[in-house]
């Protein structure tokens, strides 16, 4: 028993949806957005939510929602029943059918899975309720970060109904096998008050207890950090970060829903990530990144060395940002975000 995070327990509350899924099962149960509670979305779960679990009232009969994927021919009847969703008119049941296929998912932003050549991928969609279209800038900054030696899982840009759409192949999925995963958030035992305890040295004190290659997956947590703060990612909370396990051990998860803040010129000297980066909590600073590099099983040259490749990466990040079809006007409210970094902090070793 529990209760914290109003008594559910951390591997069950990955199975949660987060605020796009929330959005669509109010709309589908007509209540009010905000007033299912976590229990009640327990009972709401199907098999396309994260990792292996599935509830039931026995392990013989779990009563996870068996869902369909939907086809790429389908994707396009989903892109119009998002925009039916953000109405505030009643849905017909079969714009509720393709709306309910994404709400295991987590995240903010519109999604649903969609299955292409047998293999489970996760679909991410435009909304016109954000100041920039994501689906293309996500796809551009997670190319940056494979181009930063940072492990992404394979990803893809398409063209829908005029509209970019992201796609993303699932990590915890090997065919019609689910593969257990653990997000960060469950993995510190945190309560949803106590998230500013958050932090990456805790998380790789934390990996020292289960994770089969340590050193690497240290490295590698270090690296991510380090490139949010170069992209000024300030939604790096826990439950974007987690483990699985595929049948080797436990390691490390491939990065995902790495996307920058769109942030104009000198908002501010310095920002803060969502998690604690070192001895000076949050705030994003070279004299922060590098203040405990001990704890990632590095030494201060080999912490350098990594921020040398990022920044290394970065120096054509506008061309990538344009290859990838991310607007003009996107691309300025962004470039604060690649370049405001590296501008205030041109010496790191210093």
């Amino acid at each position: 028993m529990t209760r914290k995070n109003k008594g559910i327990f951390g591997p069950l509350g990955d199975l949660l949806p987060d605020s796009w899924g929330r959005f669509v099962l109010a709309k589908h149960q007509n209540v009010p957005f905000g007033t299912l509670k976590d229990h009640e979305l327990l009972d709401m779960t199907s098999t396309h939510a994260v990792g292996a679990l599935s509830l039931g009232p026995s392990p013989e009969s779990p009563s996870s929602r068996q869902e369909k994927s939907v086809s790429l021919d389908e994707l396009s009847d989903v892109a119009e029943a998002f925009d039916l969703a953000m109405s505030e008119e009643s849905l017909p049941p079969e714009v509720q059918y393709l709306l309910q296929q994404g709400t295991s998912l987590g995240g903010a932003q519109p999604k649903c899975p969609v299955r292409i050549n047998g293999a489970a991928w996760i679909a991410k969609f435009e909304s016109s309720k954000t100041l920039v279209k994501y689906p293309a800038l996500e796809f551009a900054t997670m190319s940056l970060a494979k181009k930063a030696g940072i492990n992404v899982p394979e990803i893809a840009l398409e063209n829908i109904s005029g509209r970019k759409l992201y796609l993303v192949k699932r990590f915890d999925r090997e065919g019609n096998t689910r593969l257990p995963f653990l997000s960060a958030l469950a993995l510190s035992n945190l309560d949803i008050e106590e998230l500013e305890q958050g932090s990456y040295p805790r998380i790789a004190t934390l990996m020292r207890r289960f994770v089969e290659h340590v050193r690497h997956d240290h490295h590698e947590l270090f690296r991510r950090m380090a490139f949010n703060m170069h992209v000024r990612n300030e939604d790096d909370h826990l439950r974007n970060h987690g483990f699985y396990h595929s049948g080797r051990g436990w390691g490390l998860s491939p990065a995902f829903d790495i996307v920058p803040m769109p942030a104009r010129a000198r908002t501010s000297e310095t920002f803060h990530l969502s998690l604690q980066a070192g001895i000076h909590g949050s705030e994003a600073t070279p004299a922060n990144l590098l203040s405990q590099p001990e704890k990632f099983s590095l030494e201060r040259k080999d912490a350098l060395e990594i921020i040398r490749e990022i920044r290394e990466a970065l120096i054509d990040w506008e061309s990538v940002l344009q290859k990838s079809g991310v607007t003009p006007e996107d691309i300025e409210s962004v470039r604060w975000c690649f370049e405001g970094f590296r501008t205030m902090y041109p010496d790191v070793s210093k």
